[in-house]
């Protein structure tokens, strides 16, 4: 004959590995998920600035805004020319699209806008962008307050932060360049940075 003292034992430990099993599941069903923030730079948005932008953020994804802001409608905008360097690719990843959106540059008679963007192989923290009007002809200003001049996507890797940075191309500094090729005292691009940062969140237990 059993003893009751045996069968209660026998039920604890049934009821313990029963209650182990569900905090397990609990626990392991509020996995980690990874974020993206963005940080623009401190820099002054005055008419002829050209600056990194957030437009918006879903998940480990942002969305980042190349924008230059007026008005001035004097300008004789022609084309844009100009790297984003990207500080870290173990962090960020730059996400190539279909099609790139832009209003900067607005095709008038006979005109046409070209629109390329190279993630280089052999250096893929470099995002090469080269925005121009082709078909000769003029070019035009800033009615607004602001204009795209390209708009990028950026994927967060992992956790961590790192930054993207307007340069030139080669030894060239960025550049808008005017109807006649010649540089545009006017535009200025933003030398500081803009902060990226891979931000995980969630892995807490459930109970």
């Amino acid at each position: 004959m059993r003893s009751p003292h045996t069968d209660l034992a026998r039920l604890s430990l049934a009821l313990g590995l029963a209650l182990s099993v569900t905090l397990s599941g609990c626990s392991s069903s509020k996995g980690t998920s990874l974020g993206a923030q963005f940080t623009a730079s401190a820099t002054a948005t005055n008419p002829g600035t050209v600056k990194l932008v957030q437009k918006s953020k879903s998940g480990a994804r942002v969305i980042v805004d190349v924008v230059i802001y007026g008005p001035d409608a004097g300008l004789d905008l022609y084309a844009f020319k100009f790297d984003v360097k990207i500080g870290d690719t173990s962090i960020v990843k730059f996400v190539p699209q279909a099609a790139y959106m832009q209003s900067a540059l607005t095709a008038g008679m006979g005109q046409t806008i070209s629109v390329n963007v190279d993630d280089s192989v052999a250096d893929p923290s470099l995002v090469k962008c080269s925005i121009q009007k082709m078909g000769g002809g003029t070019g035009n200003g800033i009615a607004g307050a602001s204009a795209v001049v390209i708009e990028l996507a950026f994927d967060a890797k992992m956790s961590g932060g790192t930054t993207l940075t307007l340069i030139g191309e080669g030894a060239n500094p960025p550049q808008a360049l005017d109807s006649t090729n010649a540089p545009i005292a006017g535009v200025s691009f933003d030398i500081a940075s803009a902060g990226v940062k891979g931000v995980s969140t969630g892995g807490g237990g459930g109970y």
